[in-house]
Parts: structure tokens; sequence; C-alpha cells
């Protein structure tokens, strides 16, 4: 048995971590062989008494904002050989960390876990039918060498020859990590059998905070690495966005977890999404707005 640190940054979420504190307690893998640390991004949000003094659960509290400066001092205070790493919304089937060490252990360094979208009703809106078919594809994540946070596994000791997680970005943070880790020929698995639940975006309001943070990340990686951006690129960047987005189609029509009314649906807001990406991408291109975590 290997010890695993499972890391989980919170910003005022605690009803839906408590869902996912559940879930890992009813983990196959033996109680005494994981921590769970849980890192509160807003010191100044109580937490609350129903996660203190619980078995083999850690509390740090975290003053930088963003979550990967929350993830990276769960890092620093993790004790395990692997860390495990997944969001306070998401929901782990009781497998979750069995399944992972196993295949950790059994030669791969990194793992890209499913991650299985579900929404409030059998039947889903417009938002909700855009998340299920676009958001998280690990496996494509994978291919690429990376993986999302809220789904990803690895050694500990890869963070001591990679580095820890750039902490000036608001969102993407895990995907410059994956790609500096591929960098240095530290191989990832995806499996479809290492599985974490997460809830559908209920509104189109909130995939545009989420369009809105992940624009600011993909520009401070861009800025980071020197790249400016000319009036010409942005009109090209403007002209691309209005071009209907013909590779999503070939996606809905694999999926089959949607009817044929929610394809379209999510075809329709995955338009619009495309739209306002680059909106928000050319206002912080400018100066106009800030990376911020919404």
């Amino acid at each position: 048995m290997v010890f695993v640190s499972i890391i989980i940054p919170i910003y005022h979420d605690w009803v839906r971590l408590a869902l996912c504190v559940e879930a890992l307690k009813k983990q196959t893998y033996p109680k005494h062989y994981f921590e769970i640390i849980i890192v509160n991004n807003d010191p100044e949000d109580p937490i609350p008494n129903s996660f203190c003094n619980l078995d083999n659960i850690v509390l740090l509290n975290e003053a930088k904002h963003g979550s990967y400066a929350a993830r990276n001092s769960g890092i620093r205070a993790a004790k395990g050989e692997i860390l495990a790493f997944t969001d306070s919304d998401c929901i782990p089937l009781e497998n979750w960390v069995e399944a992972a060490a196993s295949l950790l252990c059994n030669g791969s360094e990194r793992v890209a876990g499913k991650i299985q979208i579900f929404g409030s009703s059998k039947k889903l809106n417009f938002a909700e039918a855009y998340d299920k078919i676009y958001a998280f594809d690990q496996k494509s994540n994978a291919y690429k060498g990376a993986s999302v946070t809220a789904n990803m596994i690895t050694w500990a000791k890869n963070f001591d020859l990679v580095g820890l997680f750039n902490e000036k970005l608001f969102s993407g943070g895990d995907t410059e990590w994956g790609l500096r880790a591929y960098k240095q020929g530290i191989n990832i698995t995806y499996s479809e059998n290492i599985i974490v639940k997460h809830p559908a975006r209920k509104s189109v309001r909130e995939l545009l905070m989420k369009a809105r943070r992940v624009a600011g990340g993909v520009v401070a990686v861009s800025f980071s690495k020197g790249k400016t951006f000319s009036k010409h690129e942005q009109v090209i960047l403007a002209v691309r966005a209005l071009v209907p987005p013909l590779r999503g189609v070939k996606k809905i029509i694999r999926n089959n977890e949607t009817t044929f009314v929610e394809k379209c649906a999510a075809y329709i807001v995955s338009y619009y999404m495309k739209i306002m990406s680059c909106y928000y991408r050319i206002r912080l291109i400018n100066g106009w707005d800030k990376p911020q975590r919404i």
C-alpha cells in the first residue's frame, strides 16, 4: 500500500465540499493509507465546524488568491507518495483512489481520470447540454500530455522534477503544469475507470464566468512567454470567432448521452461561447480587463 494525499482547494463552496468528503469517506482504499487535505482559499471565510476533528482530514488556509496557490499549499503539506487532485464540487466514485493508485504502481507516472458530467434533472437545459458535451474532455487532454485537476493523480516526486503550479494563473494552470511535465518525458495515462462526477453548470451566465476566467488563463500564459498580439492578429481572432464552430459538430454527433434537442441546444450555446471567449481575450490583450477569479 502506498500513502495517498488527496488535495482539494475550496472557495466559498462548503455545501458541495461536504458531498465530496462523504464520497471520499466511502473509498475502498484503506482509510489509514490516505489523507484529505482541504485548502481554504479565503481565510476570512470561516471553516464550518462540521469539517473539524474528522479522521484523516487536514485543514489549511491559503490567503493568496487562486486555486493553484491553494493546491501548492496542499502539495507542500502532503505526506503522500501519491498526490490525487479533485475539486470541491466533484464526487469521486468509491474505487477512485484504489484504481488510480493501482495504475500508478503498475508503471504510470500520471493519471487523467474520466469526469462524468451530470445535470440537475434528466432533462438538460441549454447550459447543461453544452457542459455535458464540451466540458472536461480528459481523453483529449491526456493525448496532448495534460489533465485538469478535477481528476488528476500523480507521484509526488513529479512536482520535485517539474516544479509547482503557476500561482499567477487563475485558470489553465493544470494544463500548463501538465505540458511542462510532458516535455520532461513524464507519461500520462487516461482511464475510463477512474471517475469523478461533476455537476453541469446550470446557466449560460455560469458558462460565461468560466469563459472569462479561462480567457484570462490563456492570455496570461501567452504573455508569460513574451507573446504580443498586434491589431492585425486581433482582427483575425475576431473573424475566426464569427465562423460557426464546425469542429464541435463531430463531438455533438458522437455523444450518445444527449437527445437531438439537447445536441441542438449545445451547438447554439457553443457558437455563442466561441464569440464571447474571443471578446474576453481581446479585452484582456488590450488591458481593458484583468484576469480574475470569479
